[in-house]
């Protein structure tokens, strides 16, 4: 490989990162314009802040195992998840309990992991829109996005917001082959 390419590469990765890093960013401004009082009643649909809180965290930690998984050459289960309003609704029952700033502190630290997991995939497998990787990494800024919009909508008073994805299946699963 040129050193061109690896360049390249480089900075597609930056690039990728810097992405996943500003939405994340906007998920954290718009949770902190929240009002206490919608930390635990319905604030987007069923769901509270903190559901949603809880929801994100559990869907980083699952493309976290995914991203181990691949590493050590499994198919991750993530890419097997066919009805995504079962599973959320699932998960999103098994947080109910956790206090609210658990679940933040949860959240940060799910990041971390991610950051660490992909530090450990080449350049070239985590910007190749067509590699597993990609497409994870894809689904967590485009998960992250859908969600702090749905949130400033709300906050700006909007009924609602355009929906980025289907909420019927997993992205990854749909764009990543069964080979995988």
């Amino acid at each position: 490989m040129s050193d061109d390419n690896a360049r390249t590469l480089a900075d597609d990765r930056r690039r990728l990162l810097a992405e996943l890093e500003l939405e994340r960013n906007q998920v954290w401004r718009n949770i902190e314009w929240c009002r206490i009082r919608d930390i635990e009643r319905p604030f987007i649909g069923d769901w509270s802040l903190k559901d949603i809180v809880g929801h994100l965290t559990t869907h980083e930690s699952e493309v976290v195992t995914a991203f181990r998984d691949l590493r050590e050459g499994r198919r991750p289960t993530y890419f097997d998840i066919d009805d995504l309003d079962r599973w959320n609704h699932d998960h999103v029952e098994r947080k109910r309990a956790v206090d609210f700033f658990s679940l933040l502190e949860q959240l940060r630290s799910s990041r971390t992991r991610l950051l660490e997991e992909l530090a450990l995939v080449e350049d070239q497998n985590l910007v190749d829109e067509e590699t597993p990787e990609h497409k994870l990494v894809r689904s967590v800024i485009e998960h992250d996005r859908a969600h702090w919009h749905e949130i400033a909508a709300l906050l700006a008073g909007m009924e609602g917001v355009r929906p980025l994805t289907s909420s019927k299946r997993n992205p990854a699963a749909t764009t990543v082959s069964s080979s995988s």
